[in-house]
């Protein structure tokens, strides 16, 4: 059978006008949608890569911000808690605000790993995914109540370790401590869940997101040992990861603070 633009006006059509048969149709729209196909592909990459590189800002952003609270008042802030709280300024989940004891100044103990507080840091709430920022602190370097003069010092010792592999991260037989596979440990670790955004808060309706599906995702929702590595895809070998990680170093913020004469 042979489709024709002659069909209808046929007297309009010199003789021996002929058209396209279905097979040349078939095989036009096959190379048409290959064509589209090798266009939207590499686009899709560029907006992920977008995405990334505007995550990678903002969490330079988020840790530029804790610097500046660090040296205008002497301390990190404390995490918004993600669920939980008694419904007050400092004690309300999902709001933006650091959450803390007031009696004390201490970050509560289940909230050392929350929101990024970005009310209180006057940032914006979410990354690129629709979801909020992790952030885990040490405990010792956001408390608020002086201790020798200051919430912390330079002995301080920081707790936290961000490694490169689930093993970088291993306790000392020594002192029984993290050993620290970040550059000059770790006081602080804030975390985009990525593109899966397994773990994360969704922005809109404040509820957490599936939980990770690989090992190696599962190990930034909290604690003291952290991973950032090459993302790769669901079904590598190494397993699905997407989460993009940042820390703030302990000499980092403490080379920071003793330029502001906040520290000795």
């Amino acid at each position: 059978m042979r489709a024709t633009a002659c069909t209808r006006f046929r007297n309009a059509c010199p003789a021996g006008a002929g058209g396209f048969t279905m097979v040349e149709l078939a095989v036009a729209l096959v190379i048409i949608a290959i064509l589209l196909g090798t266009i939207l592909v590499p686009l899709q990459t560029q907006v992920e890569q977008r995405q990334i590189s505007e995550t990678q800002k903002m969490l330079d952003n988020i840790k530029e911000a804790l610097v500046g609270h660090a040296v205008a008042k002497g301390y990190l802030p404390c995490p918004d808690r993600t669920s939980g709280g008694a419904g007050g300024t400092n004690d309300t989940a999902n709001d933006g605000i650091e959450d803390f004891v007031a009696a004390t100044g201490d970050c509560f103990s289940n909230t050392s790993s929350g929101n990024v507080p970005w009310v209180t840091l006057g940032l914006g709430a979410t990354d690129p995914w629709g979801n909020r920022f992790r952030y885990r602190v040490d405990a010792n370097f956001a408390n608020r109540v002086p201790k020798a003069g200051m919430p912390f010092n330079l002995t301080t010792s920081a707790s936290l370790c961000v490694g490169s592999a689930v093993s970088s991260c291993v306790v000392s037989p020594f002192t029984g401590r993290l050993t620290n596979a970040s550059p000059d440990g770790a006081v602080a670790v804030i975390i985009s869940h990525g593109k899966n955004g397994y773990g994360a808060i969704n922005t809109e309706t404040g509820n957490p997101q599936p939980p990770p599906t690989s090992p190696d995702e599962g190990l930034n929702l909290g604690g003291a040992q952290y991973l950032s590595r090459t993302i790769t895809p669901l079904g590598a070998g190494a397993g699905e990861f997407d989460d993009i990680v940042t820390w703030l170093g302990k000499y980092t913020l403490f080379n920071r603070m003793v330029a502001a004469g906040r520290l000795p």
